[in-house]
């Protein structure tokens, strides 16, 4: 099983306190990949360099009155990861193993 693609970064928040967040993050749509608090994903940037992190939270967004039309969750990434490491455009896989141990569970 390969890595599945979970959304492409449109921003990446640096939270005092929390860390990095990852914009737009998790669909919602029912059958996408079960993705919990300390699964591993991997991020790979638009220039190719590739490393994996963990999923340290789920964030919530207030949109206001613009609300959008699909609603994501945003991800906290792991504390070593910051938001110049993630450029608009890196891709966020679940990892194979993850997603298999995840969906096994």
């Amino acid at each position: 099983m390969e890595d599945q693609l979970l959304f492409v970064v449109e921003h990446a928040f640096q939270i005092s306190g929390r860390g990095c967040v990852l914009a737009p993050g998790l669909s919602t749509e029912p059958g996408g990949p079960t993705v919990r608090v300390g699964s591993r994903i991997r991020l790979v940037t638009p220039e190719g360099e590739s490393f994996d992190t963990l999923v340290r939270g789920l964030e919530m967004l207030n949109y206001g009155a613009r609300r959008p039309e699909k609603i994501t969750i945003p991800i906290l990434v792991s504390a070593g990861v910051t938001k110049e490491r993630v450029p608009p455009g890196t891709k966020v896989f679940i990892t194979a193993a993850a997603s298999t141990a995840t969906n096994d569970a």
